[in-house]
């Protein structure tokens, strides 16, 4: 005589098996929805190249830095792959930018190698918020085959998929913060811009020639404690903007501070 408890053969233990099982489900379900608002941003924990990780105490706890949500859209806004994941690069900017308007360093705002102005827009925002401007540097159509030598020897034409629309689009109502100047840099500087004073500079060149042209040209014109945002530093794909941001610190007695983000950025703050 067959003796089984096999959920086929019983009806009854099916159903309390299922019912178990969807039961589970809905909490952990229920559970993962409160996530955000205890400060976790989802995702996968420790899987690859993902990993679950708490916002800031300001943020989740204390209420503060209410732009992140709005911030967070644009920092994705047609470049989901890359930044929707990166919140630690996108908090590194916050942060550090409230920090220097806190501090009251003077200066308007900057950023070379735009792409479709996912920074910029971050750029942007505290711009239009503190009166002041961000002047937006890029060729708007890719790298220049004039950068394409030496350490950059092996790199080829990228991010091409751009425009002054696509990035106005990105940056939003922000928009009219922004002067977007377009051409190959250093050639595009103009008169204006030489006499200005920056407190906020973003250099996300990845290459050695735009970064070290970047760095010479906006470092003498930013007060002591200017930030500078330096993107790809240790990435380990774009040596060219390495060796130009090694070579700018030797020579300027400076030293970077590295942020734990997707593509490893490093900062610099003007200590003279």
């Amino acid at each position: 005589m067959k003796t089984t408890t096999d959920s086929q053969d019983n009806p009854r233990s099916s159903d309390r098996a299922t019912h178990f099982i969807v039961e589970r489900s809905r909490r952990a379900w229920s559970e993962i929805k409160k996530l955000p608002r205890a400060g976790f941003f989802f995702g996968l924990a420790d899987y690859g190249s993902a990993f679950l990780a708490h916002h800031p105490d300001s943020y989740a706890k204390a209420g503060i830095h209410p732009e992140f949500k709005p911030l967070f859209r644009k920092f994705r806004k047609r470049n989901k792959k890359n930044n929707a994941g990166d919140i630690a690069r996108l908090w590194t900017l916050i942060l550090n930018i409230k920090q220097v308007l806190a501090e009251g360093i003077a200066g308007d705002f900057a950023e070379l190698g735009v792409w479709r102005g996912n920074t910029a827009a971050v750029l942007a925002f505290f711009a239009a918020h503190g009166n002041r401007r961000a002047f937006l540097f890029d060729t708007f159509q890719g790298f220049d085959d004039r950068d394409l030598k030496g350490v950059d020897s092996d790199k080829t034409r990228s991010f091409t998929k751009t425009s002054i629309e696509m990035v106005r689009e990105v940056i939003g109502d922000d928009a009219g913060a922004c002067s977007f100047v377009q051409g190959y840099f250093p050639d595009s500087i103009q008169d204006a811009h030489r006499s200005k004073r920056f407190a906020v500079v973003s250099l996300d060149c990845d290459l050695y020639e735009p970064m070290k042209a970047g760095l010479e040209f906006f470092y003498p014109r930013m007060p002591r404690g200017g930030l500078l945002l330096l993107h790809d530093y240790s990435s380990t794909h774009w040596p060219g903007a390495r060796q130009a941001i090694d070579e700018f610190c030797e020579k300027n007695d400076e030293f970077v501070i590295l942020a734990p983000d997707k593509s490893g950025s490093a900062l610099i703050r003007k200590s003279r």
